[in-house]
This record gives C-alpha cells, structure tokens and sequence, in this order.
C-alpha cells in the first residue's frame, strides 16, 4: 500500500488552521493509516496556531507538529514540507487558507495509483480553477466524459507529489537560477511574482519540462481567501464548490485527456479554420504578452498591431469552441502575425458582454461603485 502524509502549513492565522483541520478530520481516509505533520513557520503568532494542532484528536495515523525556531518563507517552507517524499511515497500539501473535501484523500490515492508512474505527469491539483488568474477571466474547461483534465501549470490551493514527481522538480530547482526570463511560454504575472513564491519556480518548472498537472472537474479544495500574506481582506473571489462525496474517479489516459496550456488556451485542436495555412495560436483569453515565433495566425480578444484576416463572434462556451464551431462576429480577432498593421478597435464590450451575464445596467453599476469604494477604502487603509 502507499504511504501517503497529509501536510497542513500554517503561519500567523490560528482561525484558518482550526478550520483546515477540522475539514480535515471530516474527511473519508477509508480505514488506511494516514500520518498528518502540521508544519508552522516561525511568526508573531506561532504560539497561537500550534496550540490549535495540539487540541486534534487525530486518530488515522501519527500527529506531528512541526514548528521551525526562525523563518523560513513560504517557498523554503513548502520545499520542506515537499521534501517529506524522501520519507512517503507522496505528500499532499493543504496550506491554512484552504478547507478540504471528504474525498480529497480518495481522489489523491486514485490519481497516484493512475498517473504516478507517468513522467509527463508533474503533479496533481486538488483544486479545480474557475478564474484564469493571468487575466481574471472566468474559466471553464471541455468536459469530455472523464473527470480530470491536465493544464502545463500547477497550483498551490491544494497540491499532491508522488516521490518520483518531486525528484524530478527537485533535480530541475538545483540547476535552476533565481530569476525567470520572459518568453512566450510563461505568463507574465507569474514572471512579476515575488521570488517568495514556490510556485513562481514550479510554474517554471513544469512548463520548461513539459509536464501536466491533474486537475479535477469537481474542486476538492476550495479557497477561504482569508486574510494573510497574499490578502488584505477576507473575500470569497476564489471559493468554489466542493465535491461533497467520494467517487470513483474516471481518468482518461494521457492521449485522451482535455489539455490546456499556462495560458488556459486549449491543446490539441484539431481542423480549426482550416482555411489558413499555418501554424495557428490561440490566446483567446487575452493573456498572451509574446508572440511564439513560429506562429503564423493568432486569433485573439486583444487588439494588437497585426492585420486581420477574419473577425469572429464571440458566445460559444467554453471560450476554444468559437474556433471549433466559429460564425463571422464580433469579439475576436484572426491576426496575420507576419503583417504588421494599425491595431483594429478595441473590444472590450464584446469581451465584457461574454464575461459577465444576467447583469441589467442597474445592477452593473451599483457593482461597479460598491467595488470601487472597496477598493479605495482598502487603499487608503494601506497608506495609513
């Protein structure tokens, strides 16, 4: 049998600890024995957060609480709690802000026993995105039949390894220097983020090597963003719904699965508009900063300096099926990226028109002013 830990790592939020673990202790380990290592970095509230491990009554394996005497930050941290592969044959890694479905462990085991020997496999995600971060754009990925899809991107709101996909990071890290160069594979935002970040290099890492995240239809992880290191303010931006139930999980192999990229763009498609002749490139998200070279089209929702071919509508759902099944419109743009021109129009009305639904112009705008005072008021609270 595999042995795998649960690592809960917390900080300065004794709140969302207790809360994590206690999502914890509800879930289904289905009678395996199942260590938990509660990790805690050093903080102003050390004392308060361990003394919440301390009260679990953990009856599925052995209760280690491990608290570290200076701080680490939370890539050095995480890498740590990585580390305990050496140790298990995996590690599942639930930061404090996180609450857990009672399935969560059920899913892992299934996913490990599927995917763990397959080395183009480099993780797999508890948590299933709805936002595309490097644009805030909703996201909603092809269902096919099965329940996971894969993304060459990774995630930090619930994450599992096996030894083997750790090692292979690990190797990857060691050579690996402290800052990203731009290019047309990585996102932007990712490249700006803090060098605090772990999952800034993990990013990185799975992009460069090619690898995919396992990534479920139904989340077993949400997001609490409670307020902390990345959050002024609690909000739930990043709540999802969870699976409430344990599965059994159909998973595609690795030819069959819906792909996309760090992007969010989709992998794979074949016979879209099959009138061009030429390597064609989707950013259809509007995220895409750099032009891959050998690209010959881009259809895109940005408006940029190339001449276009062709204007398609923008209403299909989810977003790559307007190349699939495209219909003359408004909303995206097929470049000729060989051919510079005058950008064309902006159109964000468009985009905003699919982004947003079911809103009357009353209601957008009371949104729009709640929001905005929000936000002020949170920048003013900075400045003081």
């Amino acid at each position: 049998m595999i042995r795998i830990v649960l690592v809960a790592v917390g900080y300065s939020r004794p709140d969302s600890m207790q809360s994590l673990l206690d999502s914890i202790l509800r879930a289904d380990y289905e009678n395996d024995q199942v260590d938990l290592v509660i990790s805690f970095d050093k903080g102003m509230r050390q004392d308060e957060v361990v003394k919440v491990a301390e009260t679990l009554d953990w009856q599925h394996g052995k209760k280690i609480i491990r608290k570290f005497e200076h701080r680490q930050g939370l890539r050095q941290h995480i890498l740590q709690c990585g580390d305990l592969t050496e140790q298990y044959d995996a590690v599942i890694v639930l930061e404090d802000d996180l609450n857990v479905s009672p399935g969560f462990y059920s899913y892992c085991k299934q996913a490990i026993m599927f995917y763990g020997k397959d080395e183009r496999i480099g993780g797999i995600s508890l948590y299933s995105d709805e936002i595309n971060q490097t644009v805030q754009r909703y996201f909603a990925p092809e269902p096919n039949g099965y329940d996971v899809y894969m993304m060459n991107l990774a995630t930090s709101w619930g994450e599992c390894w096996t030894r083997r996909m750790w090692q292979d990071f690990r190797t990857w890290y060691a050579q690996a220097g402290e800052e990203l160069v731009r290019d047309s594979k990585i996102p932007e935002n990712i490249v700006r983020w803090d060098n605090r970040s772990w999952l800034k290099y993990f990013d990185r890492f799975v992009i460069e090597t090619n690898k995919y995240f396992i990534y479920p239809y139904w989340a077993l992880t949400t997001n609490c963003s409670d307020a902390g290191e990345h959050f002024a303010e609690k909000d739930s931006d990043y709540q999802i719904p969870l699976l409430s139930s344990t599965i059994k999980y159909r998973f595609p192999n690795f030819e069959d699965a819906v792909k996309y990229d760090a992007f969010h763009e989709r992998l794979g498609l074949e016979n879209i508009l099959s009138e061009l002749k030429g390597n064609i490139v989707l950013d259809l998200n509007g995220g895409r900063t750099i032009i891959e070279q050998d690209a010959d089209y881009l259809v895109s929702s940005q408006s940029l300096p190339y001449e276009v071919v062709r204007e398609l509508s923008l209403d299909r759902r989810p977003i790559e099926l307007n190349c699939v099944y495209p219909s003359a419109g408004k909303g995206l743009y097929v470049y000729d990226v060989h051919r510079p021109a005058k950008a064309p129009k902006k159109n964000e009305y468009y985009v905003a028109r699919y982004d947003v639904r079911h809103l009357d112009w009353h209601l957008t705008l009371s949104h729009f002013c709640t929001m905005f005072l929000r936000s002020l008021k949170s920048h003013l609270k900075r400045k003081k």
